[in-house]
């Protein structure tokens, strides 16, 4: 992709609403709250970031990732390989995904919203079960902020095209974005190569603050 077609494609599956971003606020309030003994503060915070319309944002599009496709045969396109010819690893190593999260931040690659590791989201659904439910075949059922914000490690190039596993094909990614791409290519979605744009550069840590918390 060109640096002309990239500045006139989209640069992700769906553009970020409002919500998402006041949910983040929330979240990050919620967090310092608890980091000061307001417990009771910090779970209202928590289940007020709990908003259907984030959720409904989320899953739009990431049930059905065939209905992503604007583009289903685009020309000079990578195509899927042989399982033989594929990267044996499939998912990142660790040594990768600390190198990817160091460069990228904890901000999507693609939509730029931000990221929470899953161990975070286990810490906070353990201190406050009423105020972050987590069921995990039941999405319904899940914190939609934190489902939103679920870190991701996405293939720019799909592992099945012959993608490789590595920091320079890896990017940190949201769950739409990651779930939502499935094993498509971004001309496919046509949406802009995010390694042709440099990270977003706002601060956000994650909520790494709250590791150690009890």
């Amino acid at each position: 992709m060109t640096g002309k077609d990239t500045a006139h494609a989209r640069l992700c599956i769906r553009d970020p609403i409002p919500d998402i971003f006041e949910a983040y606020y929330l979240l990050s309030a919620a967090t310092d709250a608890h980091k000061h003994g307001q417990f009771r503060a910090a779970e209202t915070l928590f289940a007020k970031a709990n908003m259907p319309t984030v959720y409904d944002w989320a899953w739009a599009d990431w049930q059905k990732p065939s209905l992503n496709i604007r583009i289903p045969k685009p020309e000079n396109d990578t195509i899927k390989i042989p399982k033989a010819e594929l990267d044996p690893v499939r998912a990142p190593s660790r040594t990768t995904k600390r190198a990817v999260l160091d460069r990228d931040g904890y901000r999507c690659r693609y939509c730029g919203i931000p990221v929470i590791d899953a161990d975070i989201r286990k810490l906070v659904h353990k201190l406050y079960p009423e105020a972050v439910p987590w069921v995990s075949n039941a999405p319904e059922k899940q914190h939609a902020a934190f489902s939103c914000f679920w870190l991701q490690y996405d293939h720019v190039v799909p592992h099945s095209h012959g993608g490789r596993s590595d920091e320079e094909n890896v990017v940190v990614s949201c769950a739409l974005c990651n779930f939502g791409k499935l094993d498509y290519t971004v001309k496919q979605l046509d949406i802009a190569d995010p390694r042709e744009r440099p990270p977003a550069s706002a601060p956000w840590d994650g909520l790494e603050r709250l590791r150690g918390c009890n």
